[in-house]
This record gives structure tokens, sequence and C-alpha cells, in this order.
């Protein structure tokens, strides 16, 4: 089910506050706080998404009529509360390589089933997305990557 966009507003700060809080292992298995400052503004946001981790490597999944993942292009820095753990990354955005993107969304809608209705995407009845809609959502979608910020030796 897709709620509707307007409710997110009332939703988030309740998810970041569960998320914060020590019944955060309610959501935090798959939704993570990212925090991030604003390129032209400068000033702190933080938001709820959803994540998908590979080892180190986190991803979060958007679509281009969003803000948020605007801030993080180019190796921005962000904090990230994961599993109740906060951490420094540094991220990266896919926005323009569609087949790249179609492949993460197709990985990603078995994992997340439910979240194929925000980006358009019908799934079969044997659960995998209709190859049209993700060829589709690619071309509107963006996938947020962070690694853990390391530092460089002394």
């Amino acid at each position: 089910m897709k709620l509707p966009e307007p409710l997110f507003i009332v939703i988030n700060p309740v998810v970041k506050a569960l998320l914060r809080s020590p019944l955060h292992s309610l959501l935090s298995d798959s939704v993570m706080i990212v925090e991030f400052r604003g390129r032209r503004s400068g000033k702190e946001y933080s938001t709820p998404v959803r994540y998908v981790q590979e080892g180190e490597l986190i991803r979060a999944y958007s679509n281009k009529e969003t803000q948020w993942w605007r801030n993080l292009r180019d190796g921005a820095e962000a904090v990230l509360q994961v599993s109740g753990k906060r951490g420094r990354y540094i991220t990266h955005v896919i926005e323009n390589d569609e087949e790249r993107i179609r492949q993460l969304l197709a990985d990603y809608f078995v994992l997340y089933p439910e979240d194929a209705a925000y980006h358009d995407v019908k799934l079969a009845k044997s659960g995998f997305a209709d190859p049209d809609d993700l060829t589709e959502a690619a071309k509107h979608a963006v996938v947020v990557e962070a690694k853990p910020q390391t530092t460089a030796p002394d």
C-alpha cells in the first residue's frame, strides 16, 4: 500500500523519534536516519529512509522528485544512524545510470516488494517486478550509496 505523500510530514518525526529510542529495533533493520547539511543553506536536515546494507556499503532509494538526496552528491558527508549506531559516511548518488539503477531496483523490490508502489512498479504473481515498469522507474529513481568514512593514517 502506498501512503499519501502528505502523510509523511506526520509520520517522519514519529519514525525518527522511534529510531532514536531504545525501541529502535522495531524499525532499524530496514529504516535508518540520514543526517546531512544543505549544500546552499548550510542547514542541518535529517530524514528516515529505507536502506539495504551489503557489508559496509549502504544503499537508499528515492526518486528524482524528492529533494533530500541532492545534498549527498559528489562525495558529501552524512551521518547515518543504522541499527541504532551513528556513523560518518561518504555518499555517492547514482542518478543517470538507468541500467544500473534498474538492476538495483529489481534487487531492492525482491527484499521490499511493498516499496515497488512508490516507484509505480507492479509486481507479478511470482513476486518479480514488471520489466517495463522497472525500465520506466529507473528513469525517475536515484540510489544513494554510502560508505563509512575512513581517516588517513598519521
